[in-house]
């Protein structure tokens, strides 16, 4: 604004200039007010010649078939006359309505126009408006008008701003309802009721390769998110989909191998997933979403993994069944887990460490670490106990299978010593 000899006091501009500014006098007010006025018997007019530069500009408009002609000429024609409305009003003040921005800003979002095109639409909406207030004064207030440039641009400002909230807002509900068709589409493809024929196509849709391999992956939400694991898939150069199922975040990634995503999952810190083996279409997706739970479920409770199915098949068949893994280790075990808790996780890892070690007291002392006389004497109290010896074969099985299920299931945390029903049956 040019500066003027005594700052006008602030005056309401009808919401069009923000409060930062100095506002301009009324004055200036009357002039763009009096020049917009008279221009609103011209808005046809200056719509078809605004509709002009914007097909000849943007060759979006024109060779893409966004919008057809006539269309664009009814839109231009409405928010001119809407813009022309409000800044013949500015002297009596209230809020612009803005209704035409906000439906034009809709619409363009429905009809797949990018916002940058509808921004430059807009702009040069705002050059068509100046250009005819300069020639609609004929030289008249040169000074005023030169001050209500302010007025005019900052009016503009606050349409271009309408019609790009409305296109935002517009574009969420189509990204909303386009997300919950495609979560409907993979939880019909992993129950298994999509028809035959039209699995390729659903594939597809869903944005994975036609023809391409999957992988199943089935991962604890409070670990991981959709939009971290779409990334670190999108970094690996894979394409996923990942909705929240059943209480998992179920994702089907094309891949080559589960190997590939849990090798790109692991990057996320404390994420617990499990996959399935690599599959051949989504006619197999029921089939891996049970194997990547099963792999989910195999990791420990409190421990953070990423877990292939393959990785360690016999946790995985404990975790297939969990009361029949907490009758094995309360079985074996019982009078272990009753024990207060330091001498439990004692005896607990040393007949673990024992085990891993294939029977050598040496190297279990060593790992520990103690003498092998502790080693030696946890063994034996452990037999005391439950009556089996770690150190023979028959039992080492058995024993080792209990000691995993224990941990599994977080047994050796929560076992109520004091509890008769934990007891040998």
């Amino acid at each position: 604004m040019t500066p003027t000899a005594q700052a006008p006091p602030p005056l309401s501009t009808g919401g069009l200039a923000p409060a930062r500014y100095q506002l301009p006098s009324p004055a200036v007010e009357e002039a763009v007010a009096s020049l917009a006025g008279a221009l609103e018997p011209r808005a046809a007019e200056l719509a078809e010649l605004l509709a002009r530069v914007i097909w000849s500009d943007d060759d979006g408009y024109r060779l893409r078939g966004w919008v057809s002609r006539d269309e664009l000429l009814l839109a231009c024609r409405e928010n001119l006359e809407e813009v022309l409305r409000d800044l013949s009003r500015l002297p009596r003040g209230g809020s612009p309505t803005r209704s035409s921005a906000i439906a034009t800003g809709r619409r363009r979002a429905l009809q797949g126009v990018p916002l940058e095109n509808l921004l430059h639409a807009y702009r040069l909406g705002g050059r068509i408006i100046w250009e005819a207030l300069l020639e609609e004064s004929r030289g008249r207030w040169p000074e005023l008008l030169a001050q209500g440039a302010v007025v005019v641009w900052e009016g503009i400002d606050l349409y271009s701003s309408a019609v790009a909230d409305a296109y935002r807002r517009a574009e969420a509900e189509i990204r909303g309802r386009d997300q919950a068709r495609r979560h409907d589409l993979l939880h019909s493809i992993l129950i298994g009721t999509v028809p035959a024929g039209e699995l390729d196509l659903a594939q597809e849709s869903l944005g994975l390769p036609a023809g391409s391999p999957l992988v199943l992956v089935a991962a604890d939400p409070l670990s991981i998110s959709a939009p971290e694991a779409t990334a670190l898939m999108r970094t690996a150069g894979l394409a996923s989909e990942w909705a929240l199922l059943q209480g998992h975040l179920v994702g089907l990634v094309a891949a080559h191998s589960s190997g590939q995503v849990a090798d790109h999952l692991r990057r996320a810190p404390g994420a617990r997933a499990g996959l399935s083996p690599q599959f051949s279409g989504p006619e197999g997706a029921p089939r891996a979403h049970r194997q990547a739970e099963l792999a989910l479920r195999a990791i420990p409770q409190g421990a953070s993994r990423v877990m292939e199915l393959d990785e360690d098949l016999p946790l995985v068949i404990l975790a297939a069944s969990p009361e029949i893994s907490e009758r094995l280790a309360r079985r074996w075990l019982a009078p272990v887990l009753g024990l207060p808790g330091g001498e439990r996780r004692s005896l607990l890892r040393t007949a673990r460490a024992y085990l891993e070690h294939e029977g050598s007291v040496a190297a279990t002392a060593a790992y520990l670490p103690c003498h092998r006389n502790t080693v030696r004497n946890r063994l034996r109290r452990m037999e005391q106990l439950t009556g089996i010896n770690p150190a023979a074969p028959g039992h080492a099985a058995e024993l080792s299978l209990a000691l995993r299920a224990s941990r599994l299931l977080g047994l050796e945390e929560r076992w109520p010593a004091a509890d008769e029903r934990w007891g040998p049956s």
